[in-house]
């Protein structure tokens, strides 16, 4: 598995993610900020949102990572 946080401090919603990894990636209307989807979510909080995706997914979410343009999704 991969893990993927998104720092919701950082994250500025701009919808790249969303847009790269519509099948990791949503907009969590509660905080207008992007979280992980149900299906992959580990954890929510108001600070990060953390999910581990399946191996098959790591192409896309490392890219959405790559584009975000303040950094705030991290991959391992």
């Amino acid at each position: 598995m991969v893990k993927v946080v998104v720092n919701k401090e950082a994250c500025i919603a701009c919808g790249v993610c969303w847009s790269v990894a519509p099948q990791v990636f949503e907009l969590d209307p509660s905080t207008g900020k992007t979280r992980i989807k149900e299906q992959y979510r580990v954890s929510d909080s108001d600070t990060e949102s953390v999910g581990e995706v399946p191996e098959e997914l790591r192409e896309p979410v490392e890219k959405a990572a790559n584009s975000c343009p303040v950094g705030a999704i991290s991959v391992s």
